[in-house]
């Protein structure tokens, strides 16, 4: 099995070379899902991957960011760049950047992402098929899973064995992003779910709505209404209130190894490339020592784990566990008393106060008792336990009883300084203090600082005249025209309630429902389309019901969810295929390599499909939508987390291609509607786990006092904001930007009562409903 590294920094880059990594990946500068502070340059990757080669050691460029329309022509420069210098794979997400790097540039190898939610054998087969050489599986499945999708497929499989876990899956969180326009599948995301939250019971929120009314709310909901004696789906059940109960501990894997090697893995990935070049070289270094005891006595890997764990605890993570490998349901996936934070808890904050240091300055100190060393140096965390804030900085003041010192031991009363930039600090201040790096870091980047002087006048440019070939098929070069209906995408005016009407009555409303039985309700608008989940209950009402909703044949579109086990796509595979020779064509796919299940279809019934896209599929540009359009999508959603700019752009330049495609795509030619979600209350996690400390009855609300309901559903656990998405108020705008539909869902709450909500938004009665826009009127990070 190949032992691959993270690398962040020449420093962690050198280290995973040292400690023997097989290969190792580093982010594409602009276009990766790890904000850094400073990303690499192309040279220095090319140097990179030179040196890597001259080690006998690959070098993987993650350029698994989602690329906004405006993005387009520097990704595409990347493309070309990457080409030239020959590095041994690419990992990507964005469906554009696959279509552009398949067409035009085939010596690239191609690596599936992990936000591409691969998480059964369809998925798997199909990006194989579209020329993925390896996937990157979702860190969802157990090992059991991982080596039914290679037993079934033969694809080259690679998992996450180490470091953080996201609470959701990978490439469907939207918390980020719709609360606070900082995309989680662009790299930016602020980690919510390692936030503090309080549970509040439907009781107590009504009281805590009456007193805020009234002026009279004194406290916030972590004091006053905190439920501490709360239990999974009850108000007052055994279990404690949770404090942190979506940060997941990190993932560790060493301990099941063969098992993993059994199952048919090929590629064990170690995450962190936000993390330090000590952590990289301790962790590196550990699985290196056990996967070369594989075939020792039993005796002997013993010995090697037990000094694996050792260099696993030095290297300032957090809590671990064997994450889904060995369950569905894992116990230790969650401690939800202790802070997500990564790295080694020095102890609670105890007091801060301010000194004068001259000149009118001060400097903010905070008081604790040290649960382990620290010296200057080193790189600490303050946790903001109120908030949920964190502040990362470098120790530069220590003092030990009053007397300034360069270290201090465990068990030691001190007082550190913060730099000026972490802010509301109080005498009332509660929080925690962690250390993420020591000092050595300093030294050990020496060697990677010189080398970027080295290289800091060399360059590597992409090949300009294939770079104006693609962005002219692209048709990319704005007419006035096209700015003109940018500029409309970003005005922050409203339409009035007449061209709110008129939006009405020109795009065609797609409704979502939850069930057959809701087609009988009255709906705030009429549907063109109804969309109908494909569950066991609606197929079970359509058999009873038969002729009573025949009517409605035309207009059902059956909707694939993101997520299909491995478990159900053979049920899935036979309700399509019953469907489909029942007169019900068309569907809505959750994952893009659903349309393998549509495979075994005549000619005739082929002709007759209609296949389009949910928003998860994170279509964000013109590119992207090219993609859909060549595996033979007639309708598709956009990205839930556009800008509207980004949106009118990205329209006008795959109009105005007319359907050009490439020609390993075939010549089919057909148009493409593109539609917005404009209502909803779309899950914000769209998570595996069902923990026993989840109070799915109950509210939970975030340090900022958002509000937010938690739900299991068809084995998912999701979560959604109090509030609902609405873009209604921008019909007109929406229009101008030239979608083809608008869809409604109903069915994140009781029908009736979305339906009204709707209906009240629509006519303007709706003006004091707090509703969610999303990015749609600011920017997309």
């Amino acid at each position: 099995m190949e032992l691959l590294a993270p690398a962040g920094s020449f420093a962690a880059f050198e280290a995973a070379l040292e400690q023997g990594a097989d290969a190792i990946y580093v982010g594409a500068p602009g276009f990766n899902a790890r904000a850094l502070s400073r990303d690499f340059t192309f040279a220095e990757i090319d140097s990179m991957i030179r040196q890597a080669h001259g080690q006998g050691v690959k070098l993987y460029i993650a350029m698994n960011s989602l690329v906004k329309e405006d993005e387009l022509p520097a990704a595409i420069e990347a493309l070309s760049c990457f080409q030239q210098m020959k590095a041994d794979a690419l990992i990507l997400q964005d469906l554009g950047l696959f279509y552009l790097a398949r067409i035009w540039f085939p010596d690239l190898v191609l690596h599936a992402s992990t936000l591409m939610s691969v998480h059964n054998s369809l998925a798997a087969e199909e990006l194989v098929r579209l020329g993925c050489e390896r996937v990157v599986l979702a860190r969802e499945l157990t090992i059991d899973e991982m080596a039914e999708i290679y037993r079934k497929t033969g694809a080259q499989i690679e998992v996450f064995v180490h470091g953080a876990m996201c609470f959701s899956y990978s490439g469907l969180c939207m918390f980020s992003s719709l609360h606070g326009g900082k995309s989680s599948l662009r790299g930016q995301c602020v980690q919510p779910c390692r936030r503090h939250y309080s549970w509040i019971n439907q009781h107590a929120r009504t009281a805590r709505q009456s007193t805020k009314v009234n002026g009279l709310r004194r406290n916030g909901p972590s004091t006053v209404f905190r439920k501490k004696s709360a239990g999974k789906g009850d108000a007052g059940g055994k279990h404690g209130s949770a404090s942190y109960p979506f940060s997941m501990n990190d993932l560790c894997g060493v301990d099941v190894l063969p098992e993993l090697q059994k199952a048919g893995v090929g590629c064990l990935k170690i995450e962190g490339r936000l993390k330090s070049a000590q952590y990289v070289a301790n962790t590196v270094a550990a699985y290196r020592l056990a996967l070369d005891s594989l075939n020792e006595s039993d005796e002997e890997q013993e010995k090697v784990l037990r000094e694996a764990h050792r260099l696993l605890d030095a290297a300032m993570a957090r809590k671990r566990s064997t994450g889904y490998m060995l369950s569905v349901k894992p116990a230790g996936a969650i401690s939800p008393q202790f802070s997500g934070n990564s790295g080694l808890f020095l102890g609670k904050i105890s007091g801060a106060r301010r000194q004068a240091v001259g000149r009118g300055k001060q400097r903010q100190l905070v008081q604790l008792l040290l649960a382990a060393p620290v010296s200057e140096g080193d790189r600490l965390r303050l946790h903001d336990e109120k908030t949920g804030e964190r502040s990362s900085f470098t120790l530069r003041f220590l003092t030990v009883d009053g007397h300034r010192r360069k270290n201090a031991g465990t068990g030691r009363k001190v007082e550190i300084g913060l730099p000026d930039q972490v802010k509301g600090m109080g005498h009332a201040f509660r929080g925690s203090l962690f250390k993420v790096d020591v000092g050595s870091r300093i030294v050990a980047e020496r060697s990677g600082h010189k080398r970027r002087r080295k290289l800091a006048g060399r360059k590597v440019l992409p090949d300009r005249q294939l770079v104006e070939q693609i962005i002219h098929h692209l048709s990319w070069k704005q007419s006035h025209t096209q700015e003109k209906q940018t500029r409309k995408g970003r005005t922050n005016r409203r339409t009035s309630a007449k061209s709110r009407r008129q939006g009405r009555r020109e795009l065609p409303w797609w409704v979502a429902l939850r069930s057959i039985s809701e087609l009988r309700q009255r709906l705030p608008v009429r549907p063109a389309k109804i969309i109908l989940p494909l569950s066991p209950e609606n197929i079970r009402d359509l058999e009873r019901l038969g002729l009573k909703i025949k009517k409605y044949r035309s207009r059902i579109i059956w909707r694939l969810p993101p997520i299909l086990p491995e478990s159900e796509l053979a049920w899935y595979k036979r309700q399509i295929d019953t469907l489909v020779a029942a007169g019900y064509p068309r569907f809505e796919l959750g994952h893009l390599s659903q349309y393998g299940l549509f495979s075994s279809q005549g000619q005739q019934e082929r002709q007759r499909l209609e296949l389009s896209g949910h928003y998860s599929l994170n279509l964000l540009n013109s590119a992207a939508l090219n993609a859909v359009y060549s595996l033979g999508f007639c309708r598709t959603l956009f990205s839930l987390e556009t800008e509207s700019g980004n949106l009118a752009a990205a329209l006008a330049h795959f109009r105005s291609q007319r359907g050009r495609i490439g020609k390993k795509y075939g010549s089919r030619r057909m148009k493409l509607e593109v539609g917005l979600y404009v209502y909803g209350r779309p899950p914000l996690f769209t998570a595996r786990l069902d923990s026993d400390h989840f109070q799915y009855r109950n509210i939970f609300v975030s340090p900022r006092e958002e509000e937010f309901t938690l739900e299991h559903r068809q084995g998912l656990t999701l979560a959604r904001s109090i509030f609902p998405f609405s873009l209604l108020s921008w019909q007109g705008e929406l229009k101008d930007t030239g979608v083809d539909y608008l869809l409604l869902d109903l069915t994140g709450g009781p029908m009736k009562k979305e339906a009204a909500l709707v209906s009240g938004l629509l006519t303007g009665g709706g003006k004091r409903i707090r509703v969610l826009s999303g990015n749609f009127h600011s920017t997309l990070v």
